[in-house]
């Protein structure tokens, strides 16, 4: 069964989370949210990421790392 791991994110934010979790093995689902209108000035408006419940707290693990190390390293 699929589980929603983050819901209403913008296109290009779940472009890099989904790239980050496949690459760990953990396979993802893109689907358009239902938090938001689907199209917003033609830039694919919000979606939710969905992974195999199984792998949810190992997605969830892997975002939060991904996050501290964004904290740690900021971009200049």
């Amino acid at each position: 069964m699929w589980k929603v791991l983050v819901e209403g994110v913008n296109v290009s934010l779940a472009n890099v989370l989904k790239s980050l979790l496949e690459e760990n093995g953990i396979e993802v689902v893109v689907r358009a949210s239902k938090l938001f209108d689907p199209v917003i000035f033609g830039q694919g408006g919000s979606v939710d990421l969905l992974v195999p419940e199984e792998k949810l707290e190992q997605a969830r693990s892997l975002m939060e790392e991904a996050r501290k190390d964004g904290e740690e390293n900021p971009t200049p």
